[in-house]
């Protein structure tokens, strides 16, 4: 069971992070990406078995895995793959040649293993009926847009047959639908609310897994936001009290944050201070340019956030109580909202890029071709928060849940569901002993591998 209602088996360009990682999670049991990276960052082979590049990391080169075939049984031949990688990306040169891959830029790409790695460079055709056909573990077998989607084992898998014969996914389900699902028996694995991982668990259940921290809550002011003065932004900033949101609305989950990425990618998310100072903010305030005692500041938040209402309200108070008027709204003028960003990848350069693109940032600019250096990331991201044009608030992480008889499966601590060592694909099932007759390869998100 997951959250989203998607329309299409496709990863939408500005995603929710509910929608990101459903069908991030989705789409890699179908596809696979022509390099993975470790919960390190280290790139390990998929689709590509070796890799090399030039000096300045413009030109690489991908030694392919042979043999490997499509669902519909064509082969993932490099022409086949050189076409979906330039269908993604107009800025790269791909060419084929026997074997092997060829991407080219004009500009360098340091991280292209990583940008290679992310779920939207998932190696997919489409089907006549516009269906994912990948070389992944599972293959469509059956789809019923925002209800249902039908998985089937590929038997052809280069990585092996998985032990599962099929998959079920029911969307539209909530957290707490998942749940009460999962408790009565009714599913083998569901996404879980990060709040509820520390408490106890249903009987007959695993414990709630947590990723690491994966994804930002953010404040983000708007590009006509009557809010431009960087001294008031920077008061508010000071005047929100995080520690008390993260212990009671969040539960505990997360950690309060004033860096873009997390300390576990850095180690240096304690240089950017996140205490609240209402005596600084004041002495802030009073430095701005615009009078802020007769003005209201509209702020909007995601409605599909089962947080973020809660959030916006204490965010409100904390403002007032410096001399700032926030007004929580769906509607009317929006000066600042509260955004969910995900942050894709365990390498740190890419991760600071995405997060760019989901804020509405700049893009960072990395002073060596090679790769950025931990002074040069820290730099960049400085440059992003100068100014205040975002808040961070929280660094996030995301929760999984499986019934007892799902063995041989830990969650991925980057909150994905087919890597290595944490792949859905090597699963196996207990048999239920108050089951007669159960085939144990059967497994399902809604029917508990029931058929």
């Amino acid at each position: 069971m997951l959250q989203s209602a998607p329309d299409a088996l496709q990863l939408p360009a500005n995603a929710t992070p509910a929608d990101y990682w459903d069908m991030a999670r989705t789409l890699s049991l179908v596809g696979d990406t022509l390099v993975k990276l470790d919960a390190r960052g280290d790139p390990q082979p998929a689709l590509a078995v070796a890799w090399q590049s030039d000096n300045n990391a413009r030109h690489w080169l991908f030694t392919l895995r042979p043999g490997v075939k499509f669902h519909d049984g064509s082969a993932a031949s490099p022409a086949a793959i050189a076409q979906i990688l330039g269908a993604l990306h107009s800025n790269w040169s791909v060419q084929a040649s026997a074997g092997s891959v060829s991407i080219e830029s004009e500009t360098p790409m340091p991280s292209l293993l990583a940008e290679l790695a992310l779920p939207r460079n998932l190696l997919l055709k489409q089907d006549a009926n516009h269906l994912p056909t990948g070389t992944g573990p599972f293959l469509v077998a059956q789809w019923q847009p925002a209800k249902l989607l039908k998985l089937a084992a590929n038997e052809d898998s280069w990585a092996g047959r998985p032990f599962v014969d099929a998959i079920e996914i029911e969307f539209v389900k909530s957290f707490r639908d998942q749940a009460i699902a999962l408790e009565l028996d009714k599913t083998d694995v569901i996404e879980a609310s990060p709040q509820a991982a520390g408490g106890s668990q249903p009987h007959g259940t695993s414990p709630s897994s947590l990723s690491l921290p994966v994804e930002l809550l953010a404040l983000v002011f708007s590009a006509n936001s009557k809010a431009q003065d960087p001294h008031l932004r920077e008061a508010l900033a000071l005047a929100i009290d995080r520690k008390p949101i993260q212990s009671v609305l969040l539960k505990g989950a997360g950690e309060p944050a004033a860096s873009i990425l997390p300390n576990w990618m850095t180690g240096y998310s304690a240089v950017f201070s996140a205490p609240a100072n209402p005596q600084r903010a004041r002495a802030v305030l009073a430095e701005a340019r615009q009078p802020v005692s007769n003005l209201s500041y509209g702020l909007a938040y995601d409605p599909r956030d089962p947080q973020a209402q809660l959030v916006a309200e204490r965010i409100a108070l904390n403002a007032r109580e410096v001399g700032i008027t926030v007004q929580v709204s769906l509607s009317g003028a929006e000066d600042v909202r509260l955004v969910r960003v995900v942050l894709p990848s365990p390498d740190a350069a890419t991760s600071l890029a995405e997060a760019a693109r989901q804020l509405g940032l700049p893009q960072p600019v990395f002073s060596t071709p090679r790769g950025a250096s931990l002074d040069d990331l820290y730099q960049a991201e400085h440059r992003l928060l100068e100014g205040h044009a975002v808040i961070p608030l929280f660094h996030l992480p995301v929760a999984s849940a499986a019934s007892a008889r799902v063995r041989d499966w830990v969650p991925s601590r980057l909150g994905a569901w087919n890597e290595a060592g944490s792949s859905l694909a090597d699963v196996w099932l207990a048999d239920r002993p108050e089951v007669l007759r159960q085939d144990s390869r059967a497994y399902s998100f809604l029917q508990a591998g029931s058929r």
